[in-house]
């Protein structure tokens, strides 16, 4: 019987808190079942929830999800908690040993958005800030994340989407990018040469989750100069080196 008593946004509450509770993801039966709520008055909720990016659906699954907004209205409890808080505390002493600003990228939807991001004071360096976007065909975030995504997916987001070719680097060709993704696959790392920007280089390692998928990209990019190489080399040493230790706090 639905909980005829609550009004639309307590159901709306209630959908989001069972979306927020594992597998995280469900279909409208399943959250009729377990919230008494009928299936029209949650079609009707999860319509304009999605609508606001509160929640997203698989098309393939059909199931619902937290969305990009939610995580957003969120940030100021996930930046308060432990997990979040450790892994900031690791990138801060990595980007201390290699004097870089290095950020982390995770993916939601089809949007690749940085979460965590350092800030180095030297007078030359390249800073981000949490809550922008990157791109699958460009710089180390956005390229390392796709790679592991599940090949019908990759297939689809090519298939749907297109790319500007900004610098002569970037790879805007849907064969280059199956390529570049199984090259990241391969090596266990992605770089970034002349794609954000002529002389702007950069390396990054994927992040995986207690599940062993794919959770997101650590990174750092930098202005090229003499010795470039063994610095990029140096730079993914000391990521794999904490790539553990990083992993080890992840959902």
């Amino acid at each position: 019987m639905e909980k005829q008593s609550l009004s639309s946004i307590r159901k709306a509450i209630t959908i989001l808190t069972l979306l927020s509770n594992e597998p995280f993801e469900y279909t409208i039966p399943t959250i009729s079942k377990y919230t008494g709520i009928n299936v029209t008055t949650i079609y009707r909720i999860l319509y304009q929830l999605e609508e606001e990016d509160m929640v997203a659906m698989d098309p393939e699954t059909k199931k619902y999800r937290i969305g990009a907004h939610a995580y957003h209205i969120g940030a100021t409890y996930v930046y308060g908690n432990n997990y979040m808080r450790n892994l900031e505390e690791l990138v801060l002493e990595i980007s201390e040993i290699i004097k870089e600003s290095v950020g982390i990228t995770i993916r939601d939807k089809d949007k690749f958005i940085s979460v965590i991001e350092t800030e180095i004071h030297q007078a030359m360096k390249i800073n981000d800030v949490p809550g922008r976007y990157f791109y699958p065909n460009k710089g180390c975030y956005g390229k390392c994340i796709m790679a592991y995504q599940k090949p019908e997916y990759i297939e689809h987001y090519l298939n749907t989407h297109t790319f500007e070719k900004l610098y002569p680097a970037v790879m805007t060709e849907k064969e280059e990018l199956f390529q570049e993704y199984e090259r990241i696959r391969q090596l266990g790392y992605v770089e970034s040469i002349d794609e954000y920007g002529i002389d702007i280089i950069g390396t990054g390692i994927p992040l995986f989750d207690t599940k062993g998928d794919i959770w997101g990209c650590l990174a750092v990019s930098f202005f090229r100069e003499d010795g470039w190489e063994q610095k990029l080399a140096h730079i993914r040493n000391v990521f794999f080196s904490y790539k553990r230790r990083l992993e080890s706090y992840l959902p």
